[in-house]
């Protein structure tokens, strides 16, 4: 009889499902009510992954929620330390291995004597998977043949608790699993528990993503395997518009009461209904969304420092384009960034010794050249930034330098006496502690005072003429730089006044505006990041404030979790942002979907956009039981709106600051990327100081795109600074489906 009661407690749940109801906490509710049901440990074990991950998100749930399945396991466990299949049984791997990773998933939220108990438990079973191991893997129980379950059990319990793929025995294992095929195991079940291993011991293996996304997407799998692979391709990719599809279809797919919701296999021949296991699984899937979309917005500045640490190379350098080798100027300016992020930390330290690595090596290159060599001198600065440079090694590099001038308080390189290299000196001359009245700065002040140009640039010099190319951006700020302790503003006011010349109407600084020759234009440049902060900082510390704008110029300018197109880039914008006592968080997409069920938002639109914005009430109505007017557009006042419009009939910018949109005849450029204008639909959060605006622009041909992707759960998992929704007429029939719809979350 003890398989039979499960059954009956499922065949009785027939009464209709209160929508309103958050998803999260019906299922959660489910397995709490369920729990005295549950007598296989690894319905316990599943369960308790689910509850303990579900934890924060759910309001209701509590400790002694969880204590009830924490205390089934410490009870379960037998005196080797491993787990049975049921209470009192022989240990084996498989079990052992649940028990372990529940144990430890629950760890997270307990602390004090019931932490320690938990502590030692998982201590214990480690200890068994270690002492069932046979020579390339695991068997069910000890002295056994290896098989792939509880290899791959053993494998993700240990990678749980710190084992890595470099392990001996992480390592014999991953080969056996390499090569092992599912055995009573259906498909789906087994690429999930291998890829769940992988991750766990930090092992990677691509075909077999592609693997679990042509799985999700097969008609065959069962509910069971679809909720476990939903929960592993969310681990390894987030929520993206494609997962998100996955968790509207495994929503879809519930079961439901009056009160709560469950998951189970469809019957059929071979496959089992599975209730709690397929339920903890789903439920951990939308536990896992949950936890990414309630993560509090960082500032800009929050989410460029732990960014910086991210993209570090190996070798501890950082490289000027992620993905490629390390560059002393790039180091330079994320060692400075993260000083001013966390002072000293380990990331820092692997950078300082890269440098500490480079400065020797640079400096007999610079010597070989006899001219200042740019990455010694940024080598030199990072190492006086953190104070790791003694007094007489100062005096042997205020002397190096020195040897290198060409002239008395002029250095320059093959093409003769150089701004750019006269400014690196001074700026390392004076970091070392050369006195400002030093005569070789004092005559390379007045040298670069000199020149008959505005702005600064490459020089050529030979012994019949001198000729002054034309002035850049990117060298009359470094001669600006090192001057600006130096002089006063009426000293440089026409270089100051060319610079301004030179700001685009953007707002950003391009390293050369314009040029042109025989009066065409031939050229027009594009503003850098790294430039416009540059400029900014040095108008300002001459008394000219860009500041402001600069900023708001900055904010939309982030592209794969950096900002702008560099390394540099990225850490100039955080030492700016540093610079600011208060900033902007983004406005999120979830932000503004998570209140709509009580947020009162009326739904406004612009001509000819009736039909649609009806269509729409009534979606976001029955998804949130909500009951939303509908208007035409007058103005957005000090509620709460949700706005269909045309694409060019807002400017987003002063709804949502971190949102750049250009748009031209054929294109539609959202934060410097390019999408057809007619096959594109953009869904925008925005905020006034009263309340949040969700903006819903899109050409006048996509009217039922709209309508079929609010029809649809997707909405519900909307995340990032705005949502692009493009349409392809893949199978030429004219009419808008919902796979035919791709959308791009932007972060």
């Amino acid at each position: 009889m003890r398989r039979i009661v499960p059954v009956l407690l499922i065949v009785i749940m027939i009464l209709p499902y209160a929508g309103a109801v958050p998803i999260l906490d019906a299922s959660t509710k489910f397995l709490l009510e369920g729990r005295e049901y549950m007598e296989t440990t690894q319905q316990l074990s599943l369960s308790l992954i689910a509850l303990a991950s579900s934890y924060p998100a759910v309001e209701n749930l509590t400790i002694s929620d969880l204590d009830y399945f924490v205390d089934a396991l410490l009870t379960r466990q037998n005196p080797d330390g491993g787990w049975g299949y049921y209470e009192g049984s022989v240990s084996n791997v498989v079990d052992a291995s649940y028990a372990v990773i529940a144990l430890k998933k629950a760890l997270a939220v307990y602390e004090g004597s019931k932490a320690s108990l938990i502590s030692d438990a998982i201590e214990n079973g480690i200890e068994f998977l270690v002492n069932s191991r046979n020579e390339n893997g695991w068997g069910y129980v000890p002295d056994t043949l290896t098989e792939f379950y509880p290899t791959v059990m053993a494998v993700w319990a240990l990678g749980e608790n710190g084992y890595s793929k470099d392990h001996p025995y992480i390592r014999s294992a991953i080969k056996y699993l390499e090569k092992a095929e599912p055995h009573g195991i259906r498909r789906g079940e087994f690429v999930a528990l291998k890829l769940l291993a992988y991750h766990a011991v930090d092992y990677v293996s691509p075909e077999l993503i592609g693997e679990a996304w042509d799985l999700v997407n097969s008609p065959e799998i069962t509910v069971k395997e679809r909720a476990f692979l939903t929960y592993v391709l969310l681990v390894y990719e987030g929520l993206t518009f494609e997962t998100a599809k996955l968790l509207a279809t495994l929503e879809n797919l519930k079961e439901k009461n009056e009160s709560f919701v469950y998951w189970a296999n469809k019957p059929e021949k071979l496959v089992q209904r599975e209730v709690f296991v397929t339920s903890a699984l789903a439920t951990w899937s939308f536990a896992k969304v949950s936890e990414e979309l309630m993560v509090e917005p960082e500032t800009p500045f929050e989410a460029s420092c732990s960014e910086l640490e991210k993209v570090q190379n190996k070798d501890g350098g950082w490289p000027y384009i992620v993905g490629f080798s390390s560059t002393d100027r790039a180091t330079y300016y994320a060692l400075k960034a993260l000083k001013k992020c966390y002072f000293m930390d380990e990331n820092i330290e692997k950078g300082l010794e890269w440098v500490k690595g480079r400065i020797d090596e640079n400096m007999e290159i610079s010597s070989e050249r006899g001219e200042i060599y740019p990455p010694y001198i940024y080598n030199l600065l990072t190492l006086l930034e953190f104070n790791l440079v003694n007094e007489s090694e100062k005096a042997k590099h205020i002397a190096f330098i020195k040897s290198l001038k060409r002239e008395d308080g002029k250095w320059g390189d093959f093409l003769g006496l150089q701004p750019y290299d006269t400014a690196l000196a001074i700026k390392a001359l004076l970091a070392l502690g050369v006195s400002p009245q030093d005569e070789d700065i004092v005559k390379a002040k007045e040298w670069l005072l000199s020149f008959p140009t505005e702005g600064w640039g490459t020089v050529l010099t030979t012994k019949y003429y001198t000729r002054f190319f034309p002035s850049e951006v990117s060298t009359t700020i470094e001669v600006l730089e090192a001057l600006e302790p130096l002089v006063t503003r009426q000293d440089v006011e026409k270089h100051l006044n060319w610079l301004l010349e030179q700001r685009t109407e953007d707002g950003g600084w391009p390293n050369i505006k314009e040029s042109y020759i025989l009066g065409v234009l031939m050229y027009q440049g594009e503003s850098s990041v790294e430039l416009t902060i540059r400029a900014t900082e040095l108008l300002y510390a001459f008394g000219i404030d860009y500041r402001q704008e600069t900023l708001q110029w900055l904010l939309p300018k982030k592209k794969n979790n950096l900002w702008g197109s560099s390394i540099i880039d990225s850490a100039l914008a955080t030492l700016y942002f540093s610079t600011f006592e208060e900033l902007p968080k983004p406005v999120n997409l979830y932000e503004v979907i998570r209140i709509l069920p009580e947020g009162n938002f009326e739904i406004l639109y612009t001509f000819g956009r009736d039909k649609v914005a009806v269509s729409v009430k009534n979606s976001l109505d029955m998804l949130f039981g909500t009951n939303m007017t509908v208007e035409q557009f007058k103005e957005i006042g000090d509620g709460n709106y949700i706005v269909l419009a045309g694409l060019t009939e807002f400017d987003l910018s002063k709804y949502n600051p971190f949102i750049e949109l250009e748009i031209d005849n054929e294109s539609i450029y959202l934060n410097g990327e390019s999408y057809k204008r007619d096959s594109t639909l953009l869904i925008v959060p925005g905020k006034t100081s009263k309340g949040y605006v969700l903006f819903i622009l899109y050409p006048r041909n996509l009217d039922n795109a709209v309508k079929v992707f609010f029809a649809s759960n997707i909405i519900k998992y909307l995340n990032g600074v705005a949502c692009v929704v493009t349409y392809e007429d893949k199978n030429q029939n004219g009419i808008i489906e919902l796979e035919e719809l791709k959308a791009e979350f932007v972060r």
